[in-house]
């Protein structure tokens, strides 16, 4: 089956993956890591979505980011937050929350408890996958 990804996406993502690499001060030499990251974040929510819920495409692709920030970290030498935060950061679900929010104050409790319960899915998922990953391939100092 072939999946339609958007170019356009994902040019957005790796210009969001360069601005929170300039936000945290990730080394410049480390930028092409948090791009490629970032574009991953991106692809694979957009290609998994397509098949299944937005629950299940958010923990597989934050899995997959989470476990190539541990490698890249043992790679570079530093901490895996400098490559995870902008690639992760794509995943969090801002808008979901916003629409919540400005729904139950526009009176429309049905969809704004929907949105909210979305988002709330899509954090908890975020949550497990990177305990996964850390799990998965730890630190260098856990070992």
């Amino acid at each position: 089956m072939v999946h339609k990804v958007s170019l356009f996406n994902l040019l957005i993502a790796a210009i969001g993956g360069a601005s929170f690499g300039i936000v945290f001060r990730i080394p410049y030499r480390y930028f092409f890591h948090a791009v490629i990251l970032a574009m991953i974040a991106k692809l694979g929510v957009e290609v998994i979505s397509q098949n299944a819920n937005m629950g299940f495409a958010t923990f597989v692709s934050t899995f997959v980011v989470g476990s190539i920030s541990h490698i890249f970290a043992r790679a570079t030498g530093k901490p895996a937050q400098a490559f995870l935060i902008p690639g992760v950061m794509f995943l969090v679900p801002g808008t979901s929350l916003y629409k919540s929010f400005a729904g139950a104050m526009s009176a429309d409790y049905q969809s704004s408890m929907a949105l909210l319960v979305q988002a709330i899915i899509i954090t908890v998922s975020i949550s497990f996958a990177l305990l996964l990953a850390n799990w998965v391939i730890p630190s260098k100092r856990t070992l």
